[in-house]
């Protein structure tokens, strides 16, 4: 019997080990009732390198119901402004002049940027490129709807951005600063590292590399507590509304690539719950 228990766990350490080499950023996904869905793990960019899809992309958001994505697309925006507070009056003349030089870097009016929130402004500021909506989010959502396709979102917009929103302001200050401080380079050199692990479908490096970036940005206690917010307790929610909506809907499921790595992640979440995956080639 002892030896039959040491065999058990060898295997189940080889089937851990199996899975956790594993690369992959698109899955073809069975659930236990037999229904065919797709998990698709995106990066918020418009890289040229990932935004040309292979056409089993659009052939498999034609086969599904509907797209799940992060956020419910409505037009009911999220409270960015500061209630009662202006980054003039928080910042220093020279924080203040990198901030005029990155907005003016985003094409955003410097005198709406002093008024938003300072953890949605080192968001914005840490890219080395300006956001467009040409990244692989908004491109799914645009084939999904030349398709006619349901798009809904996992998180209201609220939903989403209430974890950065419990932050104090001196909280988010400390973010904005450190991102203030990097250099163009450094910027570069960050997003040029994280796009190499996207490229070679590592789920696993991604999440690390992910989390390192983000976790640099704030002191390391405060990060810690954040990040079961951003990640532990949001892929179980992500985890859950698959698991309801796939019960009765074909699902073609895009979320950010960091949710898929992990013993919290989708695919060990979705593994345990019977779902059978293999991976798929979304784009060259």
């Amino acid at each position: 019997m002892k030896r039959f228990s040491i065999l058990v766990i060898l295997l189940l350490n080889i089937i851990s080990m199996a899975h956790a080499n594993e690369r992959g950023l698109f899955w073809q996904l069975k659930a236990p009732n037999g229904s065919t869905h797709y998990l698709f793990g995106t990066i918020h960019t418009d890289d040229n390198r990932i935004i040309k899809f292979l056409p089993v992309v659009k052939k498999s958001v034609s086969q599904s119901d509907l797209l799940l994505v992060e956020i419910t697309p409505d037009n009911h925006s999220p409270n960015l402004i500061l209630k009662d507070h202006s980054l003039v009056s928080k910042l220093t003349e020279d924080e203040l002049n990198q901030v005029k030089k990155l907005s003016e870097f985003h094409v955003m009016y410097f005198e709406n940027v002093i008024r938003m929130k300072p953890w949605l402004l080192a968001v914005i500021f840490d890219s080395p490129k300006p956001h467009t909506e040409f990244n692989q989010d908004y491109l799914l959502m645009a084939m999904a709807g030349d398709l006619d396709k349901d798009v809904i979102g996992i998180e209201s917009s609220q939903e989403h951005f209430a974890t950065m929103d419990s932050l104090s302001l001196d909280e988010q200050l400390i973010m904005l600063r450190a991102v203030l401080k990097k250099t163009e380079k450094e910027r570069l050199s960050d997003y040029n590292l994280l796009m190499k692990d996207y490229l070679s479908a590592d789920a696993e490096q991604i999440r690390h590399t992910d989390e390192r970036l983000t976790g640099k940005l704030l002191p390391e206690a405060l990060w810690a507590k954040i990040k079961v917010k951003l990640m532990d307790e949001r892929n179980k929610k992500m985890v859950a509304k698959i698991k309801e909506l796939s019960k009765d809907k074909q699902l073609f499921i895009a979320v950010g690539a960091s949710h898929l790595a992990g013993q919290d992640g989708l695919l060990s979440q979705l593994r345990q719950s019977g779902f059978k995956m293999s991976p798929m080639k979304a784009f060259e």
